[in-house]
């Protein structure tokens, strides 16, 4: 007996049948992605919550420098030679990924060794394909091993010795008056849009501006709370919250950025709020 075979006609209808389910299975199956990424983002800063408040017990209240919040030093290890602004790089720099390299790790690092992660599964993804800030751009060349392995930035106004932000910072937790209002890490992107910030994640902590910035915006805003960076009369920031969480299709800036607040709690929020949420008073 003869076997059939099929047909043109009838491969054809398959394939378009096969391409109809997969247009429609898609957006499903990537908006459940997102959420386990999402979840799994939480559940990383999570812990740094749970590190920052055992480091502040044990060090009479004190928040750790925000500058060495991963590293034993801010100058530059050996394996960073040739690299011009190496502390820039580290977040992409896999001879200096903690997990591996624990020689280069600073007293903080102790209180994460339960982190799953240091990065966001979703920021691994973008950071891989899209272009970066101006310390990038100017160094990657140079970066022998490209790891992108961290992006959760420590706030700077929390614990940093940095002078030029004296007024704005708060050396101990019990110093912090809205704790549920004040997050200790946050991610930061990688991109940068010159209207909203100057730089991308390029360090270890977050840093919207300085005291004397601060300055100009409260003239400006007249409240701490009405402060906002972006297009027109608003002020451009250094630093802000990533938005490629819940972000619309094709602007991975636009979205919301995870923040792990002082008393616990993990929530989202968009880089328009990086200074409600990073103010400390």
């Amino acid at each position: 007996m003869q076997k059939r075979a099929f047909t043109l006609i009838e491969l054809l209808v398959v394939i378009a049948v096969i391409a109809v389910l997969m247009a429609i299975l898609m957006p499903a199956l990537n908006k459940a992605r997102e959420q386990a990424q999402r979840a799994a983002c939480k559940s990383n800063l999570k812990n740094y919550v749970l590190a920052v408040h055992m480091y502040c017990g044990d060090n009479d209240d004190k928040f750790c420098d925000p500058r060495s919040c991963y590293f034993s030093q801010t100058t530059p290890y050996p394996v960073e030679a040739g690299i011009s602004s190496p502390i820039h790089l580290r977040w992409c720099n896999g001879d200096l990924y903690l997990k591996t390299h624990p020689e280069y790790a600073g007293p903080f690092y102790s209180y994460l060794r339960d982190a799953r992660a240091f990065i966001c599964p979703t920021f691994a993804i973008i950071a891989r394909r899209a272009s970066q800030d101006h310390f990038y751009t100017a160094d990657a060349g140079r970066i022998k091993n490209y790891k992108p392995w961290y992006n959760y930035t420590m706030n700077a106004y929390l614990g940093s010795p940095d002078t030029g932000i004296k007024n704005a910072r708060v050396l101990k937790l019990s110093e912090v008056k809205q704790p549920a209002q004040t997050f200790c890490f946050t991610e930061e992107s990688a991109l940068v849009d010159t209207q909203w910030n100057v730089s991308g994640l390029n360090d270890t902590y977050m840093i919207p501006g300085s005291d004397s910035m601060i300055d100009s915006w409260l003239k400006q805003f007249g409240s701490y709370h009405l402060i906002r960076p972006g297009p027109g009369t608003n002020p451009t920031f250094w630093d802000l919250i990533a938005g490629f969480h819940h972000a619309p299709s094709g602007d991975p800036l636009a979205g919301k950025g995870n923040c792990a607040f002082l008393d616990g709690h993990i929530d989202a929020y968009p880089r328009e709020d990086t200074f409600l949420v990073a103010w400390p008073h």
